[in-house]
């Protein structure tokens, strides 16, 4: 079948969303200690329902394998995608998947009228780095929240869609 994407569903895929998130934490920053579950669960329904295109389960053969979650956003004065989270389960890291959430993302993203994305990553999270980086995305500044965080963006154009 092939790669497939589709809106999250809050009722049916509440413990999938939780999961990959909590492990997102774990992968970044070496625990979940700040992860809130109900303020998720609160943003993933806010956000699904603002732009359901860009919150979605990843499947393979009708398997779900990952996530995507990209909103619309303002920075520095201008409208840009902004990637709250790409991931993939663990078998299925570093096997060409995450290309095709790129290629998503940005496809999305231009076909809204938007040319640009950033996301933000822990500067320990090194194979996080190097897939954004042969993505084309480069290091904009490091950002203090909870965490030190680097912010990367990529410009985007129908070339690279």
């Amino acid at each position: 079948m092939g790669i497939k994407f589709r809106t999250i569903n809050i009722e049916l895929d509440s413990d999938n969303f939780i999961k990959f998130r909590k492990d997102s934490f774990r992968v970044s920053f070496g625990h979940e200690d700040d992860f809130n579950e109900q303020e998720y669960i609160d943003l993933i329904q806010k956000r699904t329902k603002e732009f359901p295109e860009g919150y979605v389960f990843v499947e393979l053969d009708g398997e779900v394998i990952g996530q995507i979650e990209v909103h619309p956003r303002e920075f520095d004065g201008r409208r840009i995608g902004f990637v709250s989270l790409f991931y993939l389960i663990p078998e299925f890291r570093g096997k060409g998947f995450g290309e095709q959430l790129k290629n998503y993302v940005e496809d999305l993203l231009f076909r809204n009228g938007i040319t640009e994305y950033h996301l933000r990553v822990s500067p320990t999270n090194v194979n996080a780095i190097r897939f954004y980086e042969k993505c084309g995305l480069l290091k904009i500044q490091e950002e203090h929240h909870q965490h030190i965080m680097w912010r990367m963006g990529k410009v985007i154009s129908e070339t690279n869609t």
